[in-house]
């Protein structure tokens, strides 16, 4: 959630109440993620092209955590495997494993 916020409001300039609908989350849960996010890198993200395009709307369901809405979406929309998404998002592929077991018993 961190690095979403930071890069809403970094690179796409969108103000808190804007990332907050969004997301579906309180303003002040988003202005103070975002600060922990800044308090960890003060430095802007870098941007780089990738083929795989994560919509918002995925992330406001607040019955999946963020991770869980994005793990299951690169597997069920993309087919990646474990090991490919663990790439991907830098995390051990047996995190991702359970993540996206997780998703499948709240589904």
């Amino acid at each position: 959630l961190e690095i979403v916020c930071k890069y809403l409001k970094e690179e796409l300039d969108f103000g808190y109440s804007k990332i907050a609908s969004m997301l579906n989350r309180d303003d002040r849960t988003i202005w103070t993620t975002y600060q922990n996010s800044v308090s960890k890198r003060k430095e802007r993200l870098p941007v780089k092209d990738s083929k795989f395009h994560i919509p918002i709307s995925i992330l406001a369901n607040r019955k999946l955590s963020v991770l869980e809405a994005i793990v299951s979406y690169l597997k069920d929309s993309f087919n990646l495997r474990y090991s490919e998404i663990s790439a991907l998002l830098n995390r051990d592929e047996r995190n991702i494993w359970a993540i996206y077991n997780r998703f499948r018993k709240k589904k």
